[in-house]
């Protein structure tokens, strides 16, 4: 039973979950408000005191409603953040002031907007280009959060938020985040494993809140989403990092500790170490929690940690701060308890053993380490932000850990804005990897376990699904398993050499326009490969549909040796054209040709065997169908005659 929600269920944020739960959020719902007033700014060092008053104004509202749509919680991205945020892990609370620039990209005016933060989380004060703004909070259901549920503060705006414009936003919410897999356990899920899936936390020792699609931290403004609609959630976690990608963030964190002193802090997935600052309590900021200033002094200490301004990018916007032992080799960083200290070295003997497999494809130069942090328990689940992973660190052998590494190590050297070639390439990796180790039949039989959901993700036509072009893809099915595909194709189409320098000559301060890497792989293949980004990359076409229509041989009576010549035509009635090898078998020998096939469309190839063609096959795997990605047929079953 454990396996089974271990599959279905893994880190909730890579495999889509089918199963029941509560109905969705309609667009107008009724709901019952929290509190309701005029906020002046309010010290959240009574950020305990608070939370309850604002809990027992619940019960004197109970009638109100709220209406709000999921129209006007779309309609904000969100240009920056700028948070300072107070933790402490022996009471597993944060209380925070983030400060937001928000845009409505939509084309009406707001007159009202919705922000969200996990339920965990009590909201005191918003302002609104400095003004204090009246709002009301009512509570929402979504696995967006690992609670399932949103606490949503809607703000009733003085002055109309035209289309196009811009809005600051000054925000202080506190409360306690402890382990919680509600969402999970109302689906049915059984409590260790719903625990060994959503483990966030703020604890002594480990804080980890890794953000959108998993704890709501920080203010968002988005729709609710269910586990038990299909994708969605899934979906959802996706367009958000999209289309946030380019805000700045900016963030300050403040950690008490009394004890061991946290070490390393990873804040959207950027590694740092403690500020230097005194090692005593400094005076408490204006968002401080109440035992800051009950503590007796010289015994409560506080680090400090800071992330400056940069590019959110397609990041959850995770905050995690870390006791570790620190073990660091060639290319490799590990953060380890004590008690799994000697187990590191395996990930680092795994590290050395992909290097070479990793640098023939992607150069010699890494870009930056590889980074593993150790989380507390032993089935914890793991979590991949770009180079960092978060997992338990296991006895495994270095031979059982490589394929994870050949995918990490991808992240150090090949760098890249645009989320389709960021991880395509490291799964690409790990197929490479693969057939280096078990040979090209296993690695395409690992990439067929892709297409499945693939095929069930493309629309059947263009234009009639929720299709998503690869450089605008927001769903790990298309920016890691599509691309996978796609970079296979690439590599058939255009040679391991050319697509090699490519990758290596790729460089992403340069890649502005969509059409950059088209441009490396014609440069360095010196053919044109127009039709296959434009088919594959820059629109969503669906998948090809393909079938052999009919098999013609002859023998080649004009010959001193008698050779056959076999006509092979092959019928794509999918939308998106493909080139595919053509194999034809002839007893022990075979001899095997690449046709593209245009959509809508017939093609067909001629090979020349010498012996008498007993079997034809078209497509290898490597090419995404409808259906089978491999068709074979016996000669005598199509044989036509002129």
């Amino acid at each position: 039973m454990k396996t089974f929600w271990l599959l279905s269920l893994a880190c909730t944020l890579s495999l889509p979950t089918y199963g029941q739960t509560t109905p969705p959020t309609k667009d107008s719902p009724g709901n019952t408000v929290l509190f309701s007033r005029h906020d002046a700014p309010i010290n959240a060092s009574s950020a305990t005191a608070a939370q309850a008053s604002a809990k027992h104004a619940a019960a004197s509202s109970a009638n109100a409603t709220i209406t709000v749509t999921n129209t006007e919680r779309a309609s904000l991205t969100f240009l920056s953040y700028d948070a300072e945020v107070h933790l402490v892990p022996s009471k597993h609370s944060l209380s925070a002031r983030t400060q937001m620039t928000v845009r409505n990209d939509s084309p009406q005016p707001l007159h009202r907007i919705a922000l969200q933060i996990s339920s965990a989380l009590a909201w005191y004060s918003i302002h609104a280009n400095g003004k204090s703004v009246p709002f009301v909070v009512h509570s929402i259901d979504s696995d967006i959060d690992h609670t399932g549920k949103l606490e949503e503060a809607i703000l009733a705006l003085p002055q109309p938020l035209a289309a196009g414009a811009m809005l600051s936003l000054d925000t202080i919410y506190s409360g306690n985040i402890d382990l919680s897999a509600e969402r999970l356990l109302r689906m049915g899920a059984p409590q260790d494993v719903a625990l060994s899936a959503d483990w966030d936390r703020i604890a002594s020792g480990f804080i980890g809140l890794r953000g959108f699609g998993n704890v709501i931290w920080f203010p968002v403004s988005t729709q609710p989403a269910l586990l038990g609609e299909g994708a969605r959630v899934f979906d959802t976690i996706g367009q958000w990092k999209l289309r946030q990608s380019n805000a700045r963030v900016r963030l300050h964190l403040l950690v008490e500790y009394r004890s061991q002193a946290p070490n390393v802090a990873i804040l959207n997935g950027e590694v740092l170490q403690p500020d230097t600052l005194p090692d005593a309590h400094p005076a408490a900021p204006s968002i401080a929690s109440a035992s800051a200033s009950t503590t007796t002094p010289g015994v409560l200490r506080v680090a400090s940690f800071t992330l400056r301004s940069e590019p959110l990018g397609f990041h959850s916007f995770g905050l995690f701060v870390l006791t570790r032992n620190t073990l660091a080799a060639k290319g490799i960083t590990i953060y380890a308890l004590p008690s799994d200290a000697g187990d590191a070295t395996n990930y680092q003997q795994a590290a050395e053993l992909v290097r070479s497999t990793v640098e023939q494809w992607l150069g010699s130069r890494q870009k930056r380490p590889v980074i593993l942090v150790d989380l507390p328990e032993s089935d914890d689940l793991p979590y991949e932000d770009r180079n960092v992973l978060y997992l338990p660190l296991t006895k495994d052998s270095a031979k059982d850990l490589t394929p994870l590494l050949a995918h990490m190590s991808s992240h150090a050297y090949f760098i890249s804005p645009r989320i389709w070639l960021d991880e395509g390439v490291a799964q690409f990796m790990t197929t490479l990897w693969t057939e280096h180790v078990a040979g090209r039949d296993t690695a395409i039989e690992q990439l067929d376990s892709y297409r499945d959901a693939l095929a069930l993700a493309e629309p059947a036509k263009p234009g009639t699904g929720m299709g998503q072009s690869l450089v605008e893809a927001y769903s790990d099915v298309y920016y890691r398993d599509k691309a996978t595909f796609v970079l296979w194709m690439l590599r058939d189409l255009v040679g391991d050499g050319a697509l090699g320098i490519a990758l290596r000559s790729y460089n992403p301060a340069l890649d502005h326009e969509p059409s950059y890497f088209q441009h490396q792989v014609e440069h360095a293949s010196h053919k044109d490969a127009e039709w296959f980004f434009d088919d594959w990359i820059y629109r969503d076409q669906g998948l090809p549909d393909l079938k052999i229509s009919s098999i013609y041989s002859r023998p080649l009576l004009h010959s001193n040796v008698k050779n056959y010549l076999v006509s092979v035509a092959v019928e794509n009635d999918g939308y998106c054209a493909a080139e595919v090898p053509v194999e034809v078998q002839a007893g022990a020998s075979d001899q095997t040709s690449r046709l593209k096939v245009p959509a809508q469309s017939k093609a067909a190839v001629r090979i020349l065997m010498p012996n008498p063609p007993d079997t034809v096959i078209v497509n290898d795997g490597t090419v995404p169908e409808v259906t089978a990605s491999t068709h074979r047929q016996a000669v005598k079953d199509l044989q036509q005659t002129p």
